[in-house]
């Protein structure tokens, strides 16, 4: 004979509206938040972070991230001839507006007070934001009278440099420098300056140029021999000018014009190379008047072999560099004179 089931014991929650037949279930379930919300009335409901627009939330990050997409947080910021909401951030009273003239230029402790009586939770966030509104505008117009102040003052310097004449000297300076035409200046001042054709064809290499390279060596010696010759001619008939010494910007006069040289000088180091070959042409003449070079023992011998070492010069990016020095060394002594 079967033995008759015991009726099981019940186990009921009435405000979570829970259910089951065994204890260790209901004991389970008194550990779940929802059974500790709502039998325990005594828990402090947790602060809200509330905005303008009624809106609440548990974490004052995600507020911060809502006012930038809030319309009447950018009305209640941006609106200073407008009448502003202020919603209440009780949950119970979130229909409650208390209207804010935006008009007024400061907030009374006393009306900063009314809004935290009708406030329940968290009214924190808008007092301060009110008190930072007043503690901004005194900052304001403190700046604005710093920066009106900074201009009397400035007025006042002007009015007396003016009086010691300073801006009339600087004036009279700058239409000096403007009265400097460059295009008058090659094509008028200097319009029967020679060809650099013709300058290189006259150079007449001495065999002293030649030496002079192989005792001070390649960019001395080319720069003494080039510029002895640009300092026989008078400015007007020279075949080259400097007008910017920081960029060695370079005007060269050919085929009876005047051109400005390219960026990186080319037709200046053209002529150049075109000396250098000319120097190269002169070791034969000068080993015929000094045949002891010939001789290994005798001190002309090397230092005919560092002649030739120092004409010669470099090859590739080298020789690029040498040049460079060169034309450097030249644009300091042919730069024109703007003030004259």
């Amino acid at each position: 004979m079967k033995k008759r089931a015991k009726n099981p014991q019940i186990f009921e929650c009435i405000n979570c509206n829970f259910t089951c037949s065994k204890n260790s279930e209901f004991e389970r379930h008194k550990l779940t938040a929802k059974h500790q919300r709502l039998n325990n009335p005594n828990k402090k409901t947790p602060n809200l972070y509330s905005c303008v627009c009624g809106k609440q939330y548990k974490h004052q990050s995600t507020l911060c991230a809502h006012k930038k997409i809030c319309e009447k947080w950018r009305f209640f910021l941006k609106n200073p001839n407008r009448k502003t909401p202020l919603v209440n951030s009780s949950r119970e009273n979130v229909s409650k507006i208390q209207f804010y003239d935006n008009n007024d230029n400061n907030i009374s402790e006393d009306d900063i007070s009314e809004i935290s009586e009708e406030s329940h939770t968290n009214t924190d966030l808008i007092v301060s934001l009110l008190r930072q509104n007043n503690e901004f505008k005194s900052f304001m117009i403190d700046q604005c009278n710093n920066m009106q102040q900074q201009t009397q003052n400035l007025q006042k310097q002007l009015i007396e440099v003016v009086k010691d004449g300073k801006i009339i000297n600087n004036n009279t300076t700058n239409n000096n420098n403007q009265k400097f035409n460059l295009n008058f200046f090659l094509n008028t001042t200097c319009k029967d300056a020679m060809n650099m054709s013709e300058f290189i064809e006259n150079m007449n290499i001495d065999l002293k140029d030649i030496e002079n390279i192989g005792k001070q060596g390649y960019v001395t010696g080319m720069t003494d021999m080039i510029l002895s010759r640009i300092k026989d001619l008078d400015v007007t008939k020279r075949p080259l000018h400097c007008t910017d010494l920081k960029r060695e910007t370079m005007y060269i006069k050919d085929n009876d014009e005047w051109s400005k040289d390219t960026p990186t000088n080319s037709k200046l180091h053209n002529m150049i190379s075109i000396v250098a070959k000319q120097n190269y042409r002169r070791l034969p003449v000068w080993r015929e008047e000094n045949p002891e070079c010939l001789d290994g023992n005798h001190p002309q011998y090397s230092f005919c072999l560092d002649m030739m070492k120092n004409i010669l010069g470099d090859v590739g990016d080298g020789q690029i560099r040498l040049d460079n020095k060169i034309i450097k060394n030249l644009s300091r002594h042919i730069l024109v004179d703007k003030n004259v």
